[in-house]
């Protein structure tokens, strides 16, 4: 199973918002894991939303890597499996959409979903040594598809061995609203900031599977206090 907390308060720009309505959606598998379910949680009303379901057609189970929220919808990846899952908490529907034609290649290895700029879908993946970052837009015939938006050849700004051949280079993380994308090699874990190129290392080598980067708000002249409530899991989704 995975899940996803985002600020339901409306007009929000999420820069300052603790302590606000909040949702949790939270998505999983059945016995079978042929079978994906989601619901969403209200602090708001204290319930969470009746599940919803649809059958993909094969054993499969959500990756533990990081979805993406864009508007009402929120994306997850799946292991056994190269389809997206897009979530639509305001409609409470499921679906499934394809990746890009690259990315069931090398899915194996690792993705990074994200909100690009223009508030589409995007997706990062490194392909031999090079990171492809791609956006799902909506074509002149009301249609979504991949538009390739950059390619970044990872050997020249970034030290690695043989990119995605054993201890390669992965994609392991972003950070949203500041454009960073996490990349791990076999010599320590990477920061690539997208609009400049600028590459940092910040960590040794080690196993990063997905990376989960902290970041706070602060606004001078208001409390810096939190609150947090705790959600129950729905008996349907145990």
């Amino acid at each position: 199973s995975s899940a996803a907390v985002f600020c339901a308060a409306n007009g929000c720009d999420h820069l300052d918002c603790p302590g606000g309505p909040f949702h949790i959606v939270l998505v999983g598998t059945d016995n079978d894991r042929d079978k994906l379910w989601a619901s969403v949680y209200s602090s708001e009303t204290g319930a969470w939303s009746t599940p919803t379901s649809i059958h993909i057609g094969c054993a499969s189970y959500f990756d533990a890597w990081r979805g993406a929220i864009v508007g009402d919808e929120i994306y997850f990846t799946l292991s056994r499996s190269t389809v997206i899952v897009k979530y639509d908490w305001s409609k409470n529907c499921l679906s499934v959409i394809d990746p890009p034609p690259l990315v069931p290649k090398v899915y194996r290895y690792s993705v990074a979903l994200m909100e690009m700029e223009d508030s589409s879908l995007g997706l990062a993946a490194i392909d031999d040594s090079s990171l492809h970052i791609w956006s799902r837009k909506v074509n002149t015939e009301g249609a979504a598809e991949w538009v390739q938006c950059r390619v970044f050849d990872l050997e020249k700004i970034m030290p690695m061995s043989k990119p995605c051949d054993g201890d390669g280079a992965y994609v392991v993380g972003f950070a949203e609203g500041v454009d960073v994308i996490f990349v791990n090699t076999d010599v320590g874990l990477f920061t690539m900031e997208l609009k400049s190129g600028r590459v940092r290392k910040v960590d040794e080598p080690g196993v990063y599977y997905s990376v989960l980067p902290y970041m706070n708000f602060y606004t001078p002249g208001t409390p810096n206090v939190s609150i947090y409530k705790s959600a129950p899991i729905p008996q349907c989704c145990l």
